[in-house]
């Protein structure tokens, strides 16, 4: 990755914010219904794009807002830097999915892996939270029937290492989904212009990640590494998130707008650390540049979607 300067970089570590969930499952349960025969990649159809008769995304009532917010009144421990609220070291997330999972699955016993304590006081009986750097040795006095991981490009350094601790914590027969999101934009008709402030902005976040020592992830590459760290039946499932409600299915419409709630209202917090720390913009130049972004994020003459991955493999059941 070449850098667009080649002046004197400070060097930061990225806020991390993990998403790991281990299950212990006390008898054998179908955790997944798919077909396991062989690798594949499933290309997704196109989506057909919906009428405009507005070129902005105004479909994002209170009911929507509402039921896509999440909010921890711990976040207001933390430190701030440029008006923004950071995760401070061993941080993370409010372990929703480890909720609804463990409600879902009793019979299971579910560990969410987080860096700070900032779940929810009332959880299922059958969860529980360890405050840890999945980054640090892993000290589980047991393995693991599925691990799942969710949202980590860009903070992991060395997947190979992680990707081998999933593996040694798993029981044999145990199964490890990753599920990814590519945060290269794409559209399949070509209403995604080269010179889209979206994919300028995606270029310096890029940027900064490899400042970080924290690159996005090659998603694509998961698939090979996992197969030659031992695992085996591993399948790449490929999904489409659209960035609005562009699309004319009412699926679709509902995920593409769930998707701009989520970008548009976290869009400062995930910018403004980047361009300020690695490319030594102004809070002011960043706040400015996010305007025009969130107008080219709600316009729905632009068919664009994130390339969203589901990759999960077996551990061999009878060990080499």
């Amino acid at each position: 990755m070449q850098f667009a300067e080649d002046r004197e970089r400070p060097t930061y570590k990225a806020t991390k914010d993990p998403d790991m969930i281990l299950v212990k499952v006390h008898k054998p349960i179908p955790l997944f219904y798919f077909d396991m025969a062989q690798t594949q990649e499933v290309d997704p159809a196109v989506i057909v794009p919906d009428d405009v008769t507005e070129d902005t995304d105004s479909s994002l009532g209170e009911d929507l807002q509402s039921s896509t917010a999440s909010v921890s009144s711990s976040i207001l421990n933390y430190r701030r830097e440029n008006g923004r609220t950071y995760h401070a070291y061993k941080d993370g997330s409010t372990g929703i999915w480890a909720i609804d999972y463990a409600d879902e699955h009793p019979e299971a016993q579910v560990t969410g892996v987080d860096l700070s304590p900032i779940q929810p006081d009332f959880v299922p009986p059958n969860v529980n939270f360890v405050i840890d750097d999945i980054e640090d040795e892993w000290t589980y006095s047991q393995p693991f029937d599925y691990i799942h991981s969710r949202v980590m490009t860009s903070c992991i350094s060395d997947w190979g290492e992680y990707l081998t601790k999933c593996f040694n914590n798993l029981v044999p027969g145990g199964y490890l989904e990753i599920q990814e999101v590519d945060v290269n934009i794409k559209s399949d008709d070509g209403s995604l212009s080269p010179n889209n402030i979206m994919l300028k902005s995606l270029a310096l976040l890029n940027e900064a990640s490899v400042m970080f020592g924290r690159p996005y992830l090659d998603i694509l590459s998961l698939v090979d590494m996992m197969r030659d760290i031992g695992f085996e039946d591993v399948v790449i499932e490929k999904f489409k998130w659209p960035i609005n409600s562009w699309p004319r299915d009412k699926k679709a419409k509902l995920l593409g707008s769930w998707c701009y709630t989520n970008m548009a209202c976290g869009l400062e917090a995930f910018t403004m650390a980047p361009l300020t720390r690695a490319h030594g913009w102004t809070p002011e130049e960043v706040n400015l540049w996010l305007v025009h972004q969130r107008k080219a994020m709600a316009d729905r003459n632009t068919h664009a979607y994130w390339p969203l991955y589901s990759i999960y493999g077996k551990k061999p059941s009878k060990e080499n």
